[in-house]
């Protein structure tokens, strides 16, 4: 326990140090953490645990001790189904946060919860590679897809934190590079990203690490992530 409370602090730190709007929402404090060092998909702080498919595992060599390892072949990945209360925080303000190491960037792939991972308001949030360098997030309200991407904002073989922050009027995307500052790269779409509550649900979906589904809104076309998974944490 003293080692997950100083991961999680850890964590906290780069989120607190790059979030103002939602400050009211990280006094509420860690609602679920997966930091894998137990070897499974484990919940740290209540009880949405998750399982592993087709090639995801859990090994020595993350950010911190143990993390989720996915290989880029089909359907390698981990699904977490949440709770009423987690639905709940994310349909409002809320922030979302991971460390990630990138082997090789899949389209859209990455950590997300919806049906599709775009092309429409088919998600409730998105933190998805699009290639080694490039980056997307978003959420969706109503019939809105609230997304942007920041090309450049990541790149391959190293670890980077990345936090998306709503607070129920706006989205921002924080990046940090291991040893680098936090900053907000710049989306053509613009980040910040008008973006208010409340976020969509897809409550009889999954929260998946490792993977994209729906790419280009087709259905079936999915992606899967050749990288490395750690600490996402979820206020």
């Amino acid at each position: 326990m003293i080692r997950l409370a100083t991961q999680i602090c850890f964590v906290a730190f780069f989120v607190l140090s790059c979030v103002s709007l939602v400050q009211a929402d990280l006094n509420k404090g860690i609602v679920a953490a997966w930091t894998f060092d137990d070897g499974k998909v484990t919940d740290a702080i209540g009880k949405n645990h998750g399982k592993l498919f087709k090639g995801a595992v859990v090994k020595n060599g993350g950010k911190f001790g143990k993390a989720l390892d996915v290989n880029g072949s089909d359907d390698c990945r981990a699904d977490i189904k949440l709770s009423k209360d987690i639905e709940k925080v994310i349909e409002g303000p809320n922030t979302v946060a991971y460390w990630l190491y990138v082997r090789e960037g899949r389209n859209h792939s990455g950590v997300w919860k919806g049906e599709k991972v775009g092309w429409g308001a088919n998600f409730t949030f998105r933190m998805v590679t699009t290639s080694n360098n490039n980056f997307t997030w978003g959420v969706t309200h109503g019939g809105t897809e609230a997304w942007f991407a920041t090309d450049g904002a990541i790149e391959p073989e190293k670890w980077i934190h990345v936090c998306q922050t709503v607070d129920g009027k706006e989205a921002i995307g924080y990046v940090t590079h291991e040893g680098g500052k936090t900053e907000i790269p710049a989306s053509g779409q613009q980040n910040p990203h008008a973006a208010p509550e409340p976020y969509n649900l897809f409550p009889d979906v999954p929260l998946e690490f490792g993977c994209g589904r729906g790419v280009g809104g087709n259905v079936g076309n999915d992606t899967f992530l050749d990288g490395i998974i750690d600490d996402v944490i979820i206020w």
